[in-house]
């Protein structure tokens, strides 16, 4: 089911992540902000190519330290 995550790593205070939408595939990045407790959050898209899941959005709260009102943000941004 589309969008999902292809691959999730984290560096110092920064969520890396890669997925598949519909019609591109994207990068997203996810600082997080301990002075105003807050996330920000880049997305780039690039071109379409296919590679497997390993995660949906969904389970991004559940597995790793992000928010899920921040994981539905990425879901709704991404699709």
């Amino acid at each position: 089911m589309y969008p999902y995550i292809t691959m999730i790593q984290k560096f110092k205070n920064q969520y890396i992540i890669e997925g598949c939408s519909l019609n591109n595939n994207f990068k997203i990045i996810i600082k997080k902000n301990n002075l105003f407790d807050d996330n920000t959050i880049n997305i780039q898209k690039s071109s379409k190519n296919f590679r497997p899941q390993i995660l949906s959005f969904i389970e991004l709260s559940l597995y790793y330290d992000i928010d899920f009102s921040t994981s539905v943000k990425l879901f709704n941004d991404v699709s």
